[in-house]
């Protein structure tokens, strides 16, 4: 059966488990340009048992780039670099301002995917793909490192 991916679960997915990973994937995308969201995105997909292929997961790097490069990471630097000069409130008001271009961004990817077929084994591979695909220097993470991230792709969605 094909399955249209759904931004709202995508989303929902993303609260749930990004806490999980943050600590590990923040440096990843510090030091490779890894684009949580897409990873997040794979996770949700593998999740569902939908594959995202090598092609589709170069195509959505490259339509997340501009969007990437000079919206979301300059306002992450701006905040970062503001948050001495800033009271709590107005960071907090920065985060949430953050945290609604991430959601844009998720449902810019799931908007450039087609239908894709569910109960596809080859969906187990979908956050190994994205941060092989992303550049990520696997080598440099522990098998603990990895398995924590690989984690969020198992098991179906709860609502």
């Amino acid at each position: 059966m094909l399955v249209k991916l759904d931004s709202n679960e995508l989303w929902q997915y993303s609260l749930l488990h990004y806490p999980k990973v943050a600590a590990l994937l923040l440096p990843l995308q510090d030091d490779y340009q890894l684009n949580i969201n897409l990873l997040l995105l794979c996770g949700y997909a593998q999740s569902l048992g939908c594959a995202i292929d090598d092609l589709q997961l170069q195509q959505l790097l490259a339509q997340t780039k501009s969007w990437q490069d000079n919206l979301i990471s300059p306002f992450r630097q701006l905040r970062r670099e503001l948050k001495a000069q800033l009271n709590e409130q107005q960071y907090q008001q920065m985060l949430t301002m953050e945290l609604a271009l991430e959601k844009e961004q998720q449902w810019r990817l799931i908007a450039s995917l087609p239908e894709l077929p569910d109960h596809n084994p080859e969906a187990q591979a979908n956050i190994l793909s994205c941060l092989i695909t992303t550049g990520v220097a696997l080598e440099v993470l522990s098998e603990q490192t990895l398995a924590t991230i690989f984690s969020i792709g198992g098991g179906p969605i709860t609502h």
